[in-house]
């Protein structure tokens, strides 16, 4: 979901720092995720970089990445992405996907996957 009145194409750039999930169990899947965001046509730069494009009238997003697996039979693993903007805060996209599967991993295979989709549909694929 993008907020209302948001141009998602204005935002060409992506600052990382604290958007990890923090169950130390699941970092790989947001580690994995932060891979996916890198891979799309977002241009991942530094904090001090990120100032300077700011400075300079360019859009910047931060991501806040949300891992969750519940542990019942086959379980359930949620992912919830949200970008705010790095200049001024505000959220201007949240991108959700969750799986369920016959288990744990393949919950976290199916959530991930969709995760990955929603990225490359939100902003594009780097390769393309």
């Amino acid at each position: 979901m993008i907020s209302h009145g948001v141009d998602l194409s204005k935002y060409s750039y992506v600052v990382f720092g604290n958007e990890l999930t923090k169950d130390k169990e699941l970092a790989d899947i947001a580690i994995a995720v932060q891979n996916e965001i890198v891979d799309t046509k977002l241009i991942v730069v530094s904090v001090q970089d990120a100032q300077i494009k700011i400075e300079q009238g360019e859009f910047v997003l931060t991501p806040d990445i949300y891992v969750k697996t519940e542990k019942w039979d086959g379980g359930h693993t949620y992912i919830t992405i949200t970008f705010y903007d790095y200049n001024t805060n505000q959220s201007v996209a949240v991108l959700k996907s969750s799986g369920i599967g016959l288990s744990i991993s393949q919950d976290q295979n199916i959530a991930f996957g969709a995760i990955k989709k929603k990225l490359k549909q939100t902003f594009g694929d780097k390769s393309e």
